[in-house]
């Protein structure tokens, strides 16, 4: 059995547990219970009959529980255990296969997105891209969120090669291109590989389709760089294969994305001191984090020069 499909199975059953039902059904079998033994009219021994009734159903409701939550606890076991080759075989994609992926593979690596989840992803972006801040997006690639971001100033470009980071800058007029900062990185020998940029001063960082090929322990690296780069009470949001989902478990068997479970990357974060504000699973591929890191955002500038950025048509 494929891990995908046990994690599916684990859905099944957690989504259809009839716990809180059942409570309710019993809790009801005791109040007619109390009406019969207590009310005027009583015929022969049926009170107490009912009342062994009652606790017979009880006893075989708690024994089906119990089954269930045997049932869960050996299925969480197995997918602990399979876990263990799926962090194994991410390793070796990431640093095998994904080492030599070309700019135009990359680039053309889109997500499967439905309406609703972009309009709130860009809705979230909006809210944080504050022109008295700056920001930074990783992977801008050839979708379009960077034009959700341009207030930020200044905004920042972050991947692997400038040629990357091309489509995206050349998408704008020559004048506003000069506002924009690219840098590149190489997370495959940088211990930390945000450390060309400046530590406490982003109000957004929005890392898009990247983080969907990274193992955990490179993700780690830039969750704690991340960290550093923001100031207080910035704001982090990021895409990520999200494991504890069978669809994305698929992904991961295909060779296509890493194994990351949202509840390992979720520990992760309450670990190093982030607050989890907001989390995110579309119909599509997408699933994404928001985290901020503790404090009220606070900006010096008072002013700036107001002119509309589009990007080119």
């Amino acid at each position: 059995m494929k891990l995908s499909e046990l994690v599916e199975y684990l859905h099944f059953l957690n989504e259809n547990a009839t716990e809180s039902e059942w409570d309710k059904t019993i809790d009801q079998l005791w109040r007619m219970q109390d009406t019969v033994s207590n009310h005027l009219v009583q015929i022969n021994a049926m009170s107490t009959d009912l009342k062994d009734a009652v606790i017979t159903v009880e006893r075989a409701f708690d024994q089906v529980n119990r089954t269930f939550d045997t049932l869960r606890s050996r299925i969480i076991d197995m997918i602990t255990q399979m876990e263990l080759d799926q962090y194994e075989k991410s390793k070796r994609l990431y640093q095998e296969n994904m080492f030599d992926e070309t700019v135009e593979y990359i680039l053309n690596r889109r997500l499967h997105m439905d309406n609703d989840t972009d309009m709130l992803l860009r809705s979230r972006l909006r809210n944080f891209s504050d022109w008295r801040l700056p920001g930074l997006i990783v992977r801008p690639g050839l979708d379009t969120f960077i034009e959700d971001l341009v207030p930020l100033d200044p905004l920042y470009l972050l991947d692997h090669n400038m040629d990357l980071l091309q489509p995206a800058v050349n998408a704008f007029t020559p004048e506003y291109q000069r506002r924009l900062r690219p840098y590149t990185t190489n997370d495959y020998v940088q211990e930390h590989p945000l450390e060309q940029l400046p530590d406490n001063q982003f109000g957004l960082i929005f890392v898009w389709n990247y983080f969907n090929y990274k193992p955990l322990s490179v993700i780690y690296r830039y969750l704690d760089d991340i960290y550093k780069k923001l100031r207080p009470g910035g704001t982090c949001i990021f895409t990520f294969n999200n494991c504890d989902y069978a669809h994305n478990i698929s992904l991961t068997e295909k060779n296509f994305m890493c194994y990351t479970p949202g509840k390992t990357i979720k520990s992760y974060i309450d670990h190093m001191g982030f607050e989890l504000t907001s989390e995110h699973v579309g119909n599509g591929d997408v699933a994404w984090l928001e985290i901020k890191k503790p404090g009220v955002i606070e900006s010096i500038r008072g002013g700036q020069a107001l002119a509309k950025i589009v990007a080119h048509q």
